[in-house]
């Protein structure tokens, strides 16, 4: 508040409280009320409020601007009024019915009435239908009450004329209008109203009050009437005032009360049906005014239930649905979550949670299709829902992922609730495709041994339950039977989770390069590393065998090409048609949508499919020959290049070889570093040089260590050679900057 206004108030104040001292003194039978200092004063404290309202508008902004703007003009007219009544009116005898300051009067209501609907769209831009049909009720309920004592007590004056009729009912129906909207806008704002809405609601019901008196006391021909109404009026303007100089902000701070937003229409409906039914069931007459407002009272009220049924009841059925597996119909995660915290806040000294996932439902997916998939999981929730008492909580978190809460379970029942779940689940299921047998792995976490939150208890489950899986020993692991080794390994996986979400894998590239003396580089070797934040570059072999145990295999690869087609074609951009080879999983040749994922990648990165080579070990290939031989012909079908890596190493066979649809065959290192030194060694690379040539491929030596081995390869006939005696693996920046050294680049050869 500034300074200037800070002045005005105490002013305003101080002449208050001398018209306060002046009412008193006239009501006590002093002439003062009669001089002319009392009628100054008696008119400037009835303009000033409305005054200080209109300098307000001026400083606020847009729709707040015109809300203040309507309720100072209403004041001003209401001051104004006065101010004529005192002038002219006054001194007349008998006093007409009928005079301008009553339009001047009477102009106040609407005015605020409009103001106050201004300031509640601005507050409220949106109203609910249940806040809208409260304030129905509340505005029509109290109209209703209110009118039952104030018609009681009009009566036309005598001799009235319509006009004189007109202006003396307008009174008694603006004060009914006046409080019903009050309290509707009380409503409206959910039963709570901040310091704006509260001074406006207070003023203006302190002022309704007063008027509503006055008019009782004139036409129970009270005369004179009190002196002092006049400066509760003023202090009822004042506070009007005091509203509109506080902020105003458009939203509501806190949420209504949900007991007020329903106690409230509910006792205003109820008073308003029994005031209808005393009118029915006596002889008392009602007015029907009050009549009308009472009946559109229970109407409102009546739609305000059903609709209150119809929403509670789809915030049961959306509850429901936010806590349900749509699949199974079970509980879903964010239920689990809740029943866990709820039972760890209970406070019971006995709580285990289990994870259980299924094993080998990728292959089910794979083998039969995703619709089987389902139908398998529909059973198993139903069949594990029947198996547990009702006291044990069952979700789907996921997957083929699902969670138990056992409260008041310890080691040993949880062990026992578990190894009845296990029994259960390996009994076949019938489905109209296949009977299936299903095995399961459990992790068992207990409060509070293992953990007394939530995130421990889950997490120390969640390791436990790998920890199952790839022990592979039929039954539930606890998390306090972890060793330190187990639990090392199912920590970084957890960690490597974590990296993939957060983008840790980079790729160092390996050049391969022709066996001659230009040794032109025709290809390179993506790399996977993890860059952990804590342990720093991790190599594959410290992480790789627990991804594909956690089937972590395919997101790995997805990335992994990701990051080579995006550095292919930014070699391809500096004018390096480098082809980049990428490893392959046995988890890449079982997914029957891997061919289509990579053609996605290639268009998405716009690099031809020459750019990209995939490699696949023989131990992969043997896990599922049949299946690999229809994906890796797919993607030769494609246009891409594939090599058989570690070539000797694994257990195929020469059939195999001979259908397998490849290009190149990388043969592993352990035969090439020996190739100088071990006459057997130098055989075996001789001969499968030959082996791969004369089945049209390409024979790739790896580990190539120094130049003699190199020049023995190049005797051999050995087409391509990559090793540390080459170029050691590095990052993409250090390996373009190598290859622009280097005084050309082969195009990519089929």
């Amino acid at each position: 508040m500034s300074r200037r206004e800070r002045a005005a108030w105490w002013t305003l104040a101080a002449l208050v409280t001398v018209e306060a001292v002046v009412c008193v003194l006239t009501d006590l039978g002093s002439a003062i009320g009669d001089t002319v200092f009392a009628g100054v004063l008696y008119n400037v404290c009835y303009l000033l409020p409305g005054l200080m309202v209109a300098a307000r508008a001026r400083r606020s902004p847009g729709p707040v601007r015109r809300a203040w703007g309507f309720l100072a003009a209403g004041m001003i007219s209401y001051g104004a009024g006065n101010l004529y009544w005192y002038l002219f009116v006054r001194q007349l005898d008998p006093e007409p019915l009928v005079t301008p300051a009553d339009a001047l009067w009477l102009t106040f209501y609407p005015a605020f009435g409009v103001a106050l609907v201004m300031l509640l769209r601005h507050r409220l831009p949106v109203v609910s239908v249940p806040a809208l049909l409260d304030g129905v009720i509340a505005a029509a309920a109290v109209s209703a009450l209110v009118s039952i004592a104030v018609l009681a007590v009009v009566e036309p004056a005598p001799h009235s004329t319509p006009a004189g009729m007109v202006v003396n009912a307008a009174y008694p129906l603006c004060d009914i209008a006046v409080t019903g909207c009050l309290l509707g806008a009380l409503a409206l704002c959910g039963w709570r109203a901040d310091r704006v809405t509260g001074l406006l609601l207070g003023g203006m019901g302190l002022f309704a009050a007063l008027d509503t008196a006055n008019m009782v006391l004139l036409w129970q021909g009270a005369d004179p009437v009190p002196s002092v109404l006049d400066v509760l009026w003023i202090i009822g303007l004042l506070i009007l005032a005091l509203a509109a100089g506080q902020p105003f902000g458009r939203t509501w701070a806190g949420q209504p009360s949900l007991w007020l937003s329903t106690a409230i229409p509910m006792a205003l409906a109820v008073i308003c049906l029994g005031v209808l039914m005393w009118a029915a069931l006596t002889t008392h007459d009602v007015e029907k005014l009050t009549s009308w407002l009472s009946g559109a009272a229970v109407t409102a009220a009546i739609v305000r239930m059903a609709a209150s049924i119809r929403t509670a009841e789809a915030l049961g059925t959306a509850r429901r649905q936010a806590r349900t597996d749509e699949l199974t119909g079970l509980a879903n995660r964010r239920c689990f979550v809740e029943r866990l915290e709820t039972e760890l806040a209970g406070g019971g000294s006995r709580l285990a949670v289990a994870y259980l996932d299924l094993d080998r439902f990728k292959e089910v997916n794979d083998s039969f299709g995703h619709d089987v998939g389902d139908s398998l999981l529909r059973l198993v929730g139903a069949r594990l829902r029947e198996s547990l008492g009702t006291d044990v909580l069952l979700a789907r978190l996921g997957g083929d992922e699902f969670g138990l809460v056992m409260p008041g379970a310890g080691r040993e029942e949880a062990a026992g609730i578990v190894a009845a779940v296990l029994r259960t689940l390996r009994e076949p299921f019938v489905l109209p495709e296949v009977d299936l047998h299903v095995d399961a792995s459990i992790g068992v976490a207990v409060h509070p041994d293992d953990g007394s939150d939530r995130s421990t208890l889950l997490r120390r489950a969640d390791v436990a339950m790998y920890a199952a899986k790839n022990g592979h020993g039929g039954g539930p692991v606890f998390a306090t039977g972890l060793d330190d080794h187990a639990k090392a390994r199912l920590t970084m996986l957890e960690e490597l989770r974590t990296g993939l979400d957060r983008g840790e894998l980079v790729l160092h590239y390996q050049p391969k390069v022709t066996v001659d003396d230009a040794r032109r580089v025709i290809g390179m070797e993506a790399l996977v590393r993890w860059q952990h934040p804590v342990h720093g570059l991790v190599y594959p072999d410290a992480f790789l065998y627990t991804a594909e145990s956690a089937d972590l295999m395919g997101r790995i690869t997805t990335t992994v090409l990701e990051m080579a087609c995006r550095q292919s074609r930014r070699w391809q951009d500096q004018g390096l048609p480098v082809p980049v080879a990428v490893n392959l999983s046995v988890s890449d040749l079982r997914d029957p949508d891997f061919p289509d994922q990579v053609s996605a990648l290639l268009l998405r990165f716009g690099v031809p499919t020459t750019a990209i080579e995939l490699e696949v070990t023989e131990s992969v290939l043997m896990t599922d020959a049949d299946t690999a031989l229809v994906q890796l012909g797919r993607l030769r079908d494609m246009g891409l290049r594939i090599a058989v890596d570690d070539y000797g190493t694994g257990y195929s066979s020469l059939s195999y070889l001979q259908v397998l649809p490849v290009d190149d065959l990388k043969l592993d290192r352990s035969f090439v570093v020996r190739c100088g030194t071990d006459p057997r060694s130098a055989a075996i690379v001789q001969s499968t040089v030959g082996l791969a040539h004369s089945l049209g491929m390409r024979i790739i030596a790896e580990g190539v260590e120094d130049m003699e081995i190199f020049e023995r390869l190049r005797v051999f006939g050995c087409d391509l050679a990559q090793g540390y005696g080459i170029a050691r693996p590095d990052d993409a920046a250090t390996v373009t900057a190598w290859l622009l050294e280097r005084a050309g680049v082969e195009e990519p050869i089929r």
